[in-house]
Formats: structure tokens, C-alpha cells, sequence
């Protein structure tokens, strides 16, 4: 077994995140990320004025403390966790952040809010901010595939009626918090350890409705500055809090998980620019759908002379 083999996977994480601050990231990850991060502010500025972001914004209001950072929508600024709470709500509330497949995460409403409150606090640089934004991504994006099942077709996580978008953003918020906010190798890792006490996120609101699952990336987003600032300040994270035997893939997937998604090629072959960009505001799953019927649309097809509509889709939307 190498040395890094032998290494927890928050270790492995950790050092991965860490050497990015020797080494940035490549070129094509850099103009990922710059995108990304676009792309979020964008759809935080399109959500400002939906009601449920009027009540997130109302909720962090209230709430008082040292301002430190900025959410749209409030002239004031406001402790940073708040902010990344109210902007990550925000990205998430149009249903049109990024998507990577075939995890099924929405990577970038979590981690982004998070990145960019933890460095307007801590006036951290711009190359500073697209690494760990870059660093933060391909942690949720790495989690997220090792819940994988490639012979189910589905996340396991989703099977289990979990948000991996924001069970895994709370790790990769961790990580690109922690990195703003200085912490070494060891601190990162604390970072994620304790971030994984914090993953939350459940989905019965597709099924049965609620607007609760708008507020998931920016629980999440919330959850990796607090668990930062708290390692910061002294807090702990167990070192095998991923796989260990009562860690964060037995307590989501009971031990159901590949970790080769984590460790193979990491450093080197990233999944960032992988990340889709949404072409339409919507459930990723109805996409098929809208581009069949703009394909029959531009065929000449019109709504009127259509009687009936059968629609495939897979057993995980059935389901």
C-alpha cells in the first residue's frame, strides 16, 4: 500500500486542497471556476425578489452580529455564515445552478456562496478564491460519485431520499472555507471532519412539495464556514470521519460507496469542467422533455393539433 493509500480520505482530501496553494490549478480549471462563479451571481441576482428568498433574507436580517460579508438583496453586510446561507439559498432557488452528471449535484450553489463570503471576511485574493473554489467543487463532486451506483443508474443518496447536492456541498464549502480562512493541511482536514456532522438534506419536497429543499445549498454553504471557524477556534474532526465505521458513508449509504470516485487521479484529472451549465431553469431530468418538444416545435408540430403525450423517462424519475 502507497503512503498516500494509507492516508484517510479526509487526509487525502486535505492534502490535495493544501498543495493547491503551491501549485494552482490548470488553466482550464481556472476558466471553470471563473464561469462558475459568474454563472452563481448571476442566478443569485435572478432570485432576489421570489418570496422565499424575501424569507431567507428576512430570517438573516434578524439575526444580527458583525457584518462581514454581503447577500444580495440586504445593503448591509452581515456575518459571513449568513451570507453564505442567504446567497447559497438564492443560487438554488431558480433551479438553474450547474449540474454534474451522473452524480446529480449542483456543485457550485454551495461552495461559491461559501467561498465568496469566507474571502470578502478574510479579503482574500482572487487567485486565492478560484483555488479553493476549485478545491471545494471537486470535493463535492468527488463525495457525490463515490455514492454512485453505476449498475443502479441513481445515487444511492437519492435512494435514500438525501440531497447529496447539499450533504456533499457542506464538505466542499468546508474545504474552500477552510482554505480562505488559512487553515493547513490538518485544519482542512478538521474542517471536513467536522463539516460531516453537519451534511443535512432530504428530498420528500420533490416528491409531495415545499419550498424547503431552496434552502439546502445555503444550509450547506452556512455549515462549511461554521465548521472552518470552529476548527479555527479549536474544534476536531475524526481523521477516518468519511469511512470510518460510524463515519459519513455508513451513516448516509450504509458503507454502500466506491471510493476510488474520491482517490483515483486526484490532483490530476479533475471534474470541474465537467460541470454542465443548465440550459433551462428546471429539474434536470425534464430536460429530455423540453428538448423533444422544441425538436417537434421546430418540425412544424403546433400545440393545438396535438391529442395525447407519452413520456419516457427513467425508473429514477418514476420513482
Amino acid at each position: 500500500m502507497s503512503e498516500q493509500a494509507s492516508i484517510p480520505l479526509a487526509g487525502q482530501l486535505a492534502r490535495f486542497a493544501a498543495g493547491l496553494r503551491r501549485t494552482p490549478p490548470p488553466a482550464e480549471v481556472t476558466a471553470s471556476v471563473r464561469q462558475r462563479v459568474l454563472d452563481t451571481l448571476g442566478l443569485c441576482a435572478a432570485a432576489v425578489d421570489l418570496p422565499t428568498s424575501a424569507a431567507a433574507l428576512a430570517y438573516v436580517a434578524e439575526q444580527g452580529g458583525v457584518g462581514q460579508a454581503h447577500a444580495f438583496g440586504l445593503t448591509d453586510p452581515v456575518p459571513a455564515p449568513l451570507a453564505a446561507f442567504a446567497n447559497g439559498v438564492l443560487a438554488h432557488s431558480l433551479d438553474y445552478d450547474d449540474t454534474h452528471l451522473p452524480s446529480v449535484l449542483h456543485p457550485s450553489a454551495s461552495v461559491i456562496p461559501a467561498a465568496l463570503a469566507m474571502a470578502e471576511q478574510t479579503r482574500a485574493s482572487g487567485r486565492e478564491v478560484i483555488a479553493a473554489v476549485a478545491a471545494g467543487l471537486e470535493v463535492c463532486v468527488r463525495t457525490g460519485m463515490a455514492g454512485y451506483d453505476r449498475s443502479l443508474g441513481n445515487s444511492v443518496f437519492f435512494e435514500h431520499g438525501q440531497h447529496a447536492t447539499s450533504i456533499c456541498g457542506a464538505l466542499g464549502a468546508a474545504v474552500s472555507a477552510a482554505m480562505l480562512l488559512g487553515l493547513d493541511e490538518t485544519g482542512i482536514r478538521d474542517a471536513i471532519g467536522v463539516a460531516a456532522s453537519m451534511a443535512s438534506g432530504i428530498i420528500e419536497a420533490n416528491r409531495t412539495g415545499g419550498t424547503v429543499k431552496r434552502i439546502h445549498c445555503g444550509w450547506a454553504a452556512k455549515a462549511g464556514l461554521s465548521a472552518a471557524a470552529l476548527v479555527r477556534h479549536g474544534f476536531t474532526g475524526p481523521p477516518t470521519a468519511l469511512e470510518g465505521r460510524f463515519g459519513f458513508f455508513q451513516a448516509f449509504l450504509r458503507g454502500e460507496y466506491v471510493p476510488e470516485e474520491i482517490t483515483d487521479g486526484l490532483g490530476v484529472r479533475w471534474s470541474v469542467p465537467e460541470i454542465f451549465f443548465k440550459p433551462y431553469p428546471a429539474n434536470h431530468f425534464t430536460h429530455t422533455a423540453v428538448d423533444a418538444a422544441r425538436a417537434l416545435r421546430d418540425r412544424g408540430l403546433r400545440p393545438e393539433e396535438i391529442a395525447s403525450v407519452r413520456l419516457g423517462v427513467p425508473a429514477a424519475v418514476v420513482r
